[in-house]
């Protein structure tokens, strides 16, 4: 259409164009009229038309599970969205991104290993679907150089099949994959899908609801246009995802009828919605629970003429009457005629559930500062309305007042677990075996923090650094063994309360005498400070495990600057002993630092929804260069690098790649 173009899922008229005007409405009518003849019909089940708040919920999230006792807290959390958002309507159960690449395990192993596998995710799907809730399932189609990449289909499938879900959300992707649509008939139920992209009109038909990510919603006065197009498809607003001030997103979604994504959980950063939000939505949910047919209509009227100037009336069609939403352009409140009346019609507002007055043709009402209204359009209020309206009218919209909404801020700033006491660095007489005496001295700390959706929660000087004072300690010249764990396990019968991959790569709990010398992987951080409890140690800080590593001169490697050394460190793909290169060695010689295994320190930290562990060293794991930017960087790394490891449960938290070593005070 001449003129017309389509920025952030927004219909942008040409200078002058004014869908008020008849001309104007009757080209885009007949625009989208060739459009739906071209690429329609669609159909929408009724459960996503009625979907109104999708939440993002992220499996490693605190508020889900206690890892402490081993618990889910699925009706704790959906009871806590009821009572902050209003209830919500469907899932999306996210459980990869930002730990794949860490190791060998896709997208669906990460189901899979969750603390009670696919069944607690098919638990899940129950409690929700008893409430009324969709669950979809994500899909990282990127993830294709981990086990298995080349199977994504088969995978899906199955763990649709044991998980019950309802749907599949399609990370990254603006249409179904090929082959998808007819494979997932084969199911038992219907399979939804969701896009992250906004699909182009062809692509609608297989899809069912959409993300608004990034969707122009101040001021809210939009027209988006797979709405105005297909209006049965569901849109989620979601106009920046680490941004906390989703005020303009919730009075959108009502002028539109549109949905609303509640992600609270951004990758590892906690980004709460404020209160003055919250209850917004939940004020205006159940009137676009109560009208989803009308806003599902496909004769709905965007733009229809409004009573004065910088107001927007939209009208929704359906059986029960017409609901007309509407907003201000301008800031200011207003006080007078809304739009033109119908002669014979009877006009309530539908947030005070009050009669609103006709006078000279036009009806009358108020809309406040930065917020919008919604009226209702029928032949008479009958009983059954009134009891309608009385339990969805909130009787009034909260006040829009200023709030803190700064980006990437939540309500606390994220602690250290515990704190250790100051060591007077007095070295120990005798120096037990196998360790090695590191001095005490001064260093510039620094950190570069790869960004994987989530900031740096521990050192906030980032690249400019700080000079650390450095009390001395022992430390292992080499990472823990797998002899001398199986040594621990002997002498102490340790047994993790969760054994799901405890020590994976002993076959029938063995350790296989080829590994012997080569650093023990698949434990957890609570496996690791158990054996350095029984030897008497503990874990190092970070500061000190990079103190160790780098000198006093700060190096990018631990046997000098440059470019990493093949022969200085472990660059293959599996684990070598960790006396295999003694050539790479840092100043203080400590060895085996970089390249064979990651390392835990016992560094770590909690905010409100997080728990996370610092890594430091690379691993022998190497992504080749043609794999996907979100999977986590690999093979050896610059001592400056760490990697932030949101922790979930020792199921999830032991890694072919990862190993220890440990300290002395």
């Amino acid at each position: 259409m001449a003129g017309v173009t389509v920025s952030h899922g927004v219909w942008v008229l040409p200078a002058g164009g004014d869908l008020a005007r008849p001309e104007w409405r009757q080209v885009m009518a007949q625009h989208r009229a060739k459009l739906r003849r071209e690429f329609g019909p669609i159909d929408r089940p009724v459960r996503t038309r009625k979907a109104f708040v999708e939440a993002m919920v992220f499996l490693y999230d605190r508020r889900l599970y206690d890892a402490r006792r081993g618990l889910w807290r699925i009706d704790e959390f959906l009871d806590a969205g009821e009572r902050q958002f209003g209830g919500y309507d469907q899932i999306v159960l996210w459980q990869s991104y930002p730990r794949l690449g860490l190791d060998e395990r896709n997208q669906f192993d990460h189901y899979r290993d969750m603390p009670g596998g696919l069944q607690a995710v098919a638990r899940w799907v129950s409690r929700c679907r008893r409430r009324g809730i969709s669950v979809l399932l994500a899909y990282n189609p990127w993830d294709t150089h981990t086990r298995h990449g080349g199977r994504h289909l088969r995978d899906m499938f199955d763990t649709l099949k044991a998980t019950r879900a309802d749907g599949v959300y399609l990370d990254t992707m603006h249409r179904v994959p090929d082959g998808w649509t007819r494979a997932m008939s084969k199911l038992p139920r219907p399979i939804v899908f969701e896009s992250e992209g906004n699909p182009h009109a062809e692509h609608l038909n297989a899809m069912q609801s959409t993300w608004g990510q990034g969707f122009t919603v101040s001021p809210p006065a939009q027209i988006f246009q797979t709405r105005w197009l297909f209006p049965s498809h569901k849109i989620f607003l979601t106009h920046h995802r680490h941004e906390r001030d989703h005020w303009d997103e919730v009075r959108c979604a009502l002028f539109t009828g549109t949905g609303v994504l509640v992600w609270e959980n951004v990758f590892g950063n906690d980004t709460p919605w404020v209160e003055r939000d919250k209850s917004l939505l939940r004020a205006v949910k159940p009137i676009l629970r109560a009208f989803w047919r009308n806003f599902g209509a496909p004769d709905w009227e965007p733009f229809v003429p409004a009573a004065a100037g910088g107001l927007r009336v939209n009208r929704f069609p359906g059986r029960q009457g017409t609901v007309c939403t509407m907003v201000r352009t301008r800031p200011a409140a207003y006080a007078g005629p809304l739009m033109d009346a119908t002669a014979g019609k009877v006009y309530v507002d539908l947030i005070t559930g009050r009669e609103l007055p006709v006078r000279k043709g036009r009806v009358c009402g108020r809309i406040a500062t930065r917020s919008v209204g919604a009226v209702l359009e029928v032949g008479r209020v009958t009983d059954r309305l009134r009891r309608l309206l009385a339990d969805i009218c909130p009787g009034s919209l909260p006040r829009y007042r200023k709030v803190n909404t700064a980006r990437l801020v939540g309500p606390a700033a994220p602690r250290p677990v515990r704190r250790l006491r100051r060591y007077r660095g007095r070295k120990p007489a005798p120096l037990p075996e196998g360790m090695l005496w590191i001095p005490p001295g001064r260093f510039l700390m620094k950190v570069a923090h790869k960004w994987h959706g989530c900031r740096c929660y521990d050192h906030p000087w980032g690249d400019s650094g700080k000079l650390l004072a450095m009390g001395g300690f022992a430390m292992d010249e080499l990472p823990v063994t797998n002899a001398r764990f199986a040594e621990f396990l002997a002498a102490t019968g340790y047994r993790p309360a969760v054994r799901e991959n405890f020590l994976k790569h002993w076959p029938g709990g063995k350790m296989p005498r080829r590994l012997a010398r080569h650093p023990v992987v698949y434990v957890s951080l609570e496996d690791a400070r158990a054996y350095a409890a029984w030897a008497g140690k503990r874990l190092p800080t970070e500061a000190q495990w990079q103190y160790a590593a780098q000198g006093r001169k700060g190096r990018t490697w631990p046997w000098g600057d440059g470019k990493v050394s093949p022969t200085r460190c472990n660059s293959g793909g599996r684990t070598t002993a960790v006396d295999a290169h003694p050539r790479g060695a840092s100043p203080f010689g400590v060895g085996d630092l970089v390249g064979n295994v990651w390392q835990f320190t016992g560094d770590v930290y909690e905010d409100r929804v997080h728990r996370f562990a610092i890594l430091k060293g690379g691993s022998f794991l190497r992504m080749p260069r043609d794999a996907s930017m979100w999977y986590h960087h690999s093979g050896p790394c610059p001592l400056t690098s760490h990697l932030q490891l949101t922790l979930i449960s020792p199921s999830l938290d032991r890694f072919s790649t990862v190993g220890f070593r440990c300290v002395r005070d």
